[in-house]
């Protein structure tokens, strides 16, 4: 595998029971491109990315993560390499906003500094006032929620950073608003995106590259 190459899905298969979804998928995923993943609902995007994420296994073929083939062994080590952000956030309701945005970095034992610091130097990027960080999810619009699900999955400095619809949810306003966000967070981090969409416009906007399963 090149030296270039983040993420090798190497000829993968996978079933739920007998409904296969991907047979013999292979893709290569270049460090610090924006691959955005498109195709009709049910062709296996979203199981693409649960199965790079380590959510699922393949059942025939191997993934590599930087050169590691993703196993059983490996996967809470690989994960801390990657931030994931769902629909709406997906946060955790219990949790205020700065615990949410924080909650990765902890995991990794950052210290109180780090985190603060971290987090002072992300609100601006995202447009959130500090005013929210001792506020639940619940208080806070979809726009906003997406925002701080944002902050956590790139809050820790992931190498990789998988994204599963992330805006579909939202209006069109706060869509484009987000969109061009993202776009810069990645100019900025030069890190490796993947994005799932059924939006091929949203695609163009923000894909280095596009792959489109059939």
């Amino acid at each position: 595998m090149s030296s270039n190459i983040m993420i090798d899905i190497d000829h993968v298969s996978f079933a739920y029971d007998s409904e296969e979804v991907l047979h013999d998928y292979s893709l290569e995923i270049e460090s610090g491109s924006f691959v955005c993943i498109t195709g009709e609902s049910g062709c296996g995007k979203s199981t693409l990315l649960r199965l790079m994420n380590g959510l699922l296994i393949p059942q025939k073929g191997e993934i590599r993560i930087c050169d590691k083939i993703l196993h059983a062994d490996n996967l809470l080590t690989i994960r801390r390499m990657m931030g994931y952000i769902l629909q709406d956030g997906s946060l955790f309701p219990h949790l205020t906003v700065y615990q949410n945005m924080t909650f990765c970095m902890n995991l990794q034992h950052a210290s109180e500094k780090a985190c603060q610091q971290r987090i002072d130097e992300l609100l601006p990027l995202l447009n959130l006032s500090p005013d929210l960080l001792h506020k639940f999810p619940d208080e806070l619009s979809g726009g906003q929620r997406q925002r701080v699900g944002i902050i956590r999955g790139i809050a820790h400095r992931p190498k990789i950073v998988l994204m599963d619809e992330p805006f579909s949810s939202l209006d069109p306003e706060t869509r484009e608003s987000l969109q061009d966000l993202v776009k810069d967070i990645h100019q900025k981090m030069k890190t490796t995106f993947v994005m799932i969409t059924h939006s091929l416009s949203e695609a163009e906007k923000l894909g280095t590259t596009i792959v489109r399963i059939q």
